[in-house]
């Protein structure tokens, strides 16, 4: 996971007064259903971000937000005020691209004046609003070039400038980063964050980078076909995951399927459906009975040559194959059960020659029991 943001605010749906709010809405085009029945709360001051697959409706969501659709059903609020028939330009809100749709014939003074230009304010107000906003992204002395003259990241500052001039309440980005290589996309993603909690302006990101949105946002709303599976912290979303899709795509987990076997307030004990024995935490709000899915994730699995002296959750398997990723290992261990499972080692541990005989092991508290659906 990216180090990008150390420390972020914590938001509750109380915690602040709301900036955006979405209000059981649809959006249907023909026959297909791209956003349905979502409700979420966006607080001032927030870095929210709405994460999914491709399709899931997270992009229609935002440019329901930002006014280029109209709900079918629902309300969609900005600052308590229904912004149902209120047109985009209207709207206290900008929107960042990826593609940045920066006026190449234009320079970058220009490009972040045309907004105001367009609303006819004065022109001391407009170069001091632009003069402001090339501060804030620390663009002040490109301000001359042509964006065919500037590298990727910093015409992504300019386009943030751009929306930033016009004083939005909100700033909308549709996948910001996407364009950029790895290197400066995670330089990128510490601008990005550190600027958003200097200006202490409202974010809200769409991004199918898991990555990304665990490392910027103070929440996530993870989607599915169109719903919401989950909304939380980062730290939430990746180890209290609500379904076996949110703890499926954050991240890497081994799921088993299993059954609960029996039951009581601290300990729950389970039987894959290859034959493995299990027990686990019992959590209140979890399924209690029937068949379940149980998640791990693989750096709270244990990779030894030896068994440790316990009965639950130790079993014996092959290592079938190792994958090194710089900062790790990913261990690939067939069980005898036939059950594959990933077991992540830091770098500089000690890893067994592949084809060893090995144990993997792990906590009842690591497991987390959904429902199979």
């Amino acid at each position: 996971m990216s180090q990008a943001v150390t420390t972020r605010k914590r938001f509750s749906e109380t915690s602040a007064a709301a900036d955006i709010e979405l209000r059981q809405v649809f959006k249907v085009f023909a026959d297909d259903a791209a956003v349905q029945d979502v409700s979420l709360t966006v607080q001032r001051g927030e870095f929210f971000s709405i994460l999914g697959p491709s399709g899931c409706g997270k992009t229609t969501t935002l440019r329901l937000i930002a006014g280029f659709e109209q709900p079918t059903a629902g309300d969609v609020l900005i600052r308590q005020r229904s912004m149902l028939n209120v047109p985009a330009y209207h709207r206290p809100v900008n929107t960042v691209f990826q593609s940045y749709a920066l006026f190449n014939h234009l320079t970058v003074r220009e490009n972040v004046a045309f907004g105001l230009r367009i609303q006819k304010l004065g022109k001391a107000e407009v170069q001091q609003r632009v003069s402001a906003a090339l501060r804030s992204v620390k663009m002040t002395d490109y301000a001359s070039r042509y964006p065919m003259q500037l590298s990727g990241g910093q015409q992504q500052r300019v386009a943030l400038a751009r929306a930033l001039v016009n004083r939005p309440a909100v700033v909308l980005l549709d996948e910001p980063l996407g364009a950029l290589d790895l290197q400066l996309r995670k330089e990128m993603q510490v601008e990005l964050a550190a600027l958003q909690q200097e200006l202490g302006l409202t974010f809200v990101m769409v991004t199918h980078d898991q990555e990304e949105a665990l490392s910027l946002s103070d929440r996530i709303a993870v989607m599915n076909n169109g719903k919401i599976e989950q909304i939380g912290t980062p730290r939430e979303i990746y180890n209290s995951p609500d379904s076996q899709f949110v703890a499926e795509f954050i991240g890497d987990t081994n799921l088993l399927k299993a059954k609960v076997e029996g039951a009581h307030p601290n300990r729950m004990w389970l039987k894959t459906q290859s034959g493995l024995k299990l027990t686990a935490q019992t959590d209140p709000t979890g399924p209690q009975d029937g068949p379940v899915a149980v998640s791990i994730r693989p750096e709270k699995i244990t990779l030894m040559q030896t068994p440790v002296d316990r009965l639950e959750n130790c079993f014996d398997g092959q290592l079938e194959n190792v994958m090194y990723l710089g900062s790790h290992h990913n261990c690939f261990v067939r069980l005898r059960s036939g059950d594959q499972i990933i077991v992540r080692q830091p770098h500089g541990s000690t890893v067994p020659e592949k084809g060893a005989i090995v144990y993997v092991a792990w906590a009842e508290d690591a497991a987390t029991v959904l429902s199979d659906v």
